[in-house]
């Protein structure tokens, strides 16, 4: 081998060296990195950690309020039926303890009205009319 051969082999050896230095620093730069990333998300961590809690407990009592507004909407429909059932009911009861006796008395009266109408009729037919009457006068 020449001078020049060991040089070159020298210099090979050197860039070598300077290489393995350069991957060692960004190695050990890495590594702080990923420290460094690691507790910025074990911090993050402890802080969502109780917020994500708070939107626990906002969802459960979420679930809660709507298990209590079904319950109440459907007492609310019960409570309609049977008001409907009792206004339908009231209003047969006012039917038959009202309507029907009117509709008794109607007849009543229509059936005292005809005897009126028979009896005037039957005085009609006793009277004579008079000549001087016109028949179609009504007063």
């Amino acid at each position: 081998m020449t001078d020049s051969g060991v040089v070159y082999l020298g210099i090979m050896a050197f860039a070598l060296v300077v290489m393995a230095l350069a991957q060692l620093a960004v190695a050990i730069a890495l590594a702080k990195s990923v420290k460094h990333v690691i507790g910025a998300i074990d911090d993050l961590k402890k802080e969502v950690r109780p917020l994500m809690d708070k939107v626990n407990r906002v969802a459960d009592d979420a679930n809660r309020v709507s298990a209590l507004a079904v319950v109440q909407a459907e007492r609310i429909d019960a409570l309609i039926l049977q008001t409907t059932a009792r206004v339908d009911e009231t209003f047969s009861i006012l039917q038959t303890a009202v309507i029907e006796p009117i509709r008794q008395g109607t007849a009543l009266v229509a059936a005292i009205k005809a005897g009126i109408a028979a009896v005037r009729a039957w005085q009609g037919r006793t009277a004579t009319p008079r000549d001087d009457e016109d028949p179609l006068f009504v007063g």
